[in-house]
């Protein structure tokens, strides 16, 4: 096989329909949205197949391209991430609630004794929280700092890492020995409590967040997802970080040592949402959200699983790979543990010559991508272009070019390389650069992009 890269030029207006993805819902605040984008990567979708069968969105993520292009075609999308299943599960299928049963759902996260037990058990941490932003408030700012600075519960927890006998650490050994004597100690009830709260989250917070966790894992399976997926927003909406992202705790301090400016400000502004009133909130946008067409459904399966037991069903597919090691790192593994709602072992990492769990409470066991690891994301690529065209399957493939000091960890393959790959197995290959407005068809000489003018770059695989 072979070819050249399409060496015509065209230039579609993309204006409008940018103006009308700017309100696009967003599950949650996403660093590497698509939504700008839909309607060009619609565009190349039903250029490559005009048969608007289904389509198979690998790499799915937020479910921002699924959700849609899911009014015009059936989809099945595909993360390896139980986050990504998730969100994809209720952006594709929300479930339509009333105001009573949205009533009633916060009713049950608030009241139910589970809820109040974990209350009880958090109760030292809760008061001491309090007064260290009302000292900060009168100027004195050691406990508060302390309290951002000092790790979760989960790791309060082994005696190598203990917290000293501060009044912060009294708290939280008080607080570990209440979760104890309850059964709660390691219990789902309480993972976002454990793991999060007072790090990216106040701890009454977190205690809610847990409590409409248990609420949509006992509701049926009709609206399970809807239910969490609306607590991943909640989530993404009350942490206190810079950016509202889950990459790294909120840093009380500066370079030279003093308490940043505004410190205070900020942890009052975001610590003090109510939970369960942002709940609310999210719970009524997705049920005002459309339906995607027919039996569309989301998978968490590896990517070369799902193509081999999708294909056959599906008439295109869509790939957005994990170019960098944002995707399956950082940024979403809040948002995968609150969906797992299990125990994870925490990264370790070196400091003062010492391994310690990480600042950021890291799962040990986050998926590490092919696509983010140099020496492998060619052999990815291939073993993507191979497998959809094997199954004779058309693909469109996103990538995101990267301009250095943009806050993006750089590509580990190049667009050439990526356009060479995708030639050994498809005779008819287009490279299309998109900037949210126009969307134009390069040729080979043109690869090289000089800014980030060209916002996204669409890979179209002919049959």
């Amino acid at each position: 096989m072979g070819g050249k890269v399409a060496a015509v030029l065209t230039s579609i207006d993309y204006r409008e329909q940018v103006e009308q993805q700017a309100d696009l819902f967003r599950p949650i605040y996403y660093l590497g949205c698509k939504n700008s984008f839909t309607s060009a990567i619609q565009a190349a979708i039903d250029d490559v197949d005009p048969s608007g069968g289904r389509l198979l969105d690998l790499f799915a993520g937020t479910g921002s391209v699924g959700a849609a292009l899911g009014c015009r075609r059936e989809v099945t999308t595909v993360d390896v991430q139980e986050y990504s299943r998730v969100l994809c599960s209720a952006v594709l299928s929300p479930s339509a609630l009333s105001q009573a049963e949205i009533t009633n759902i916060v009713a049950r996260a608030a009241s139910n004794e589970t809820t109040k037990q974990v209350l009880w058990c958090l109760q030292p941490l809760l008061d001491h929280e309090r007064e260290c932003i009302r000292e900060a408030i009168m100027g004195d700012f050691s406990e508060l700092v302390e309290l951002l600075e000092s790790p979760p519960l989960a790791v309060h927890s082994i005696p190598e890492f203990a917290a000293p006998s501060t009044r912060l650490g009294d708290a939280a050994h008080e607080a570990i020995h209440r979760l104890h004597g309850k059964g709660l100690w390691q219990s789902a009830e309480t993972t976002v409590s454990r793991y999060f709260g007072g790090l990216y989250f106040s701890f009454i917070q977190a205690a809610m967040l847990d409590a409409l966790l248990s609420v949509a894992n006992s509701s049926d399976e009709q609206c399970r997802d809807t239910l969490t997926a609306a607590a991943l927003g909640t989530a993404s909406q009350l942490v206190n970080t810079v950016g509202k992202q889950f990459a790294q705790p909120i840093q009380p301090k500066n370079k030279s040592g003093a308490v940043k400016p505004g410190l205070v400000k900020v942890v009052q502004r975001d610590r003090s949402l109510d939970t369960l009133q942002l709940y609310r909130t999210w719970l009524d946008r997705y049920a005002r959200l459309p339906s995607a067409r027919g039996k569309s459904q989301a998978i968490r399966q590896d990517y070369l699983a799902a193509i081999g037991q999708n294909a056959s069903n599906c008439t295109v597919a869509y790939a957005d790979p994990p170019y960098t090691r944002d995707h399956y790192s950082r940024f979403y593994h809040v948002l995968e543990t609150m969906c797992l709602r299990d125990n994870p072992a925490i990264t370790k990492v070196m400091k003062d010559s010492k391994r310690v769990p990480s600042r950021g409470a890291y799962r040990e066991d986050r998926h590490q991508s092919a696509f983010c690891i140099r020496s492998a994301a060619p052999a990815a690529f291939d073993a993507l272009f191979k497998a959809t065209r094997e199954h004779d399957l058309p693909l469109v493939l996103s990538y995101s070019p990267h301009e250095t000091g943009d806050g993006t960890h750089p590509r580990v393959v190049s667009m050439n390389q990526i356009v060479e790959l995708a030639h050994a197995h498809y005779d008819r290959v287009e490279v299309c650069t998109v900037d949210g407005v126009t969307h134009n068809k390069l040729n080979s000489s043109e690869l090289t992009l000089k800014t980030r003018d060209q916002a996204e770059i669409l890979l179209k695989c002919f049959r």
